[in-house]
């Protein structure tokens, strides 16, 4: 017995000479007497990707740059407008007289002209503030601009020093010919110390549970009627019948198509130089939402309290699971207030 113990320290001192502090092939654990497992490798962090586009970010873009909001119009005179095709989400909302008007949101999207760019209205910044605390547009009355300043608004307009905003043809000052350089308006928000956007949304792969959907049909007032089509991989837009382009030769076609169907009443103490009240949209409680993409849609719910940051949800609670690239958010007039819209899909 006392031989077999000295084989035993014998072989374990060899083992300690032989590699010098290295472990032997037979150590165990001293608890267990099992092989000392290998620690697990860390996992790699993903790379970031842009927050309001789940995209690669370009090589020329910093993440933590802020992003930035433009106000841009959308009568046939505006037709075709510039830079919507390279905004991150450009949110359409109905303003007097029926007609629509554009907030184009750029982070890592950028154009040197931007528009035509109009005036901003009271609801601005409650849809800008989830993504950008910048706003550029051509003008606004003394209640919408008490607004923007309350909502601490960085409020950039054909006066700022820096030209952010600029007339096509120079010189001419007319309705439909102002425009803007998001990279000069973003020089501007940088030096106000603009804030980055937050992530709100989520990207990825194709969810289950959608149902296939080919055509979308919005009605912001019963007079027009906007659009889209699922084809070649992609919504393209529509309006009056016909394809809605850009100047740069293009049909507007998105990956993403968000309705959020909400309550519009017409404001009792803001009118346009016409005399239409402007329609006032309430963004905070919620109501219906549905996402389009890959040729489906997902139901669901919008959501947005007092901290106004929205949130979008299927009816099994789960958040909507956007395709990377841009998206078009239609604030779409629900049944409930006195401005009435209408939306449908097959």
């Amino acid at each position: 017995m006392k031989l077999e113990r000295l084989k035993v320290a014998t072989a374990a001192m060899s083992c300690f000479v032989m590699f010098a502090g290295a472990a032997c092939s037979n150590d165990a654990n001293p608890n267990t007497g099992a092989p000392e497992a290998s620690p697990s490798p860390t996992p790699a962090e993903p790379d970031p990707v842009c927050p309001l586009t789940g995209l690669d970010i370009p090589g020329s873009v910093e993440v933590d740059r802020p992003a930035v909001a433009v106000k841009i119009e959308n009568s046939p005179q505006a037709r075709p407008q510039s830079g919507l095709d390279t905004a991150d989400i450009v949110f359409e909302e109905v303003v007097e007289g029926g007609i629509t008007r554009f907030m184009a949101i750029y982070h890592c999207g950028d154009s040197e002209k931007v528009g035509p760019v109009r005036s901003a209205r009271f609801d601005d910044p409650k849809i800008a503030k989830p993504f950008t605390d910048v706003i550029a547009f051509s003008g606004s009355n003394d209640i919408v601009e008490k607004e923007l300043d309350k909502q601490k608004i960085i409020s950039i307009d054909e006066d700022t020093p820096g030209a952010p905003l600029f007339r096509d043809p120079p010189g001419v000052l007319e309705v439909h010919n102002l425009f803007g350089d998001t990279l000069k308006i973003r020089d501007i928000a940088e030096g106000e110390k603009a804030s980055p956007p937050t992530p709100l949304l989520d990207f990825g792969d194709e969810p289950v549970g959608g149902k296939p959907a080919k055509k979308v049909t919005l009605n912001f007032t019963s007079s027009i009627a906007i659009e889209y089509k699922w084809k070649g991989g992609a919504w393209k837009r529509f309006e009056e019948g016909a394809p809605f382009m850009v100047d740069s030769g293009e049909q507007i076609s998105v990956p993403n198509v968000l309705v959020q169907e909400v309550r519009v009443d017409n404001s009792t103490s803001i009118f346009d130089v016409a005399g239409n009240p402007s329609p006032d949209i309430e963004l905070e409680g919620k109501g219906r939402a549905f996402l389009f993409r890959d040729g489906q849609v997902i139901k669901g719910a919008w959501e947005t309290g007092k901290d106004g940051i929205p949130s979008f949800k299927t009816k099994d609670g789960d958040e909507f699971v956007f395709a990377p690239g841009q998206i078009w958010i239609e604030l779409v007039p629900s049944k409930k207030g006195s401005v009435k819209g209408a939306f449908s899909y097959k």
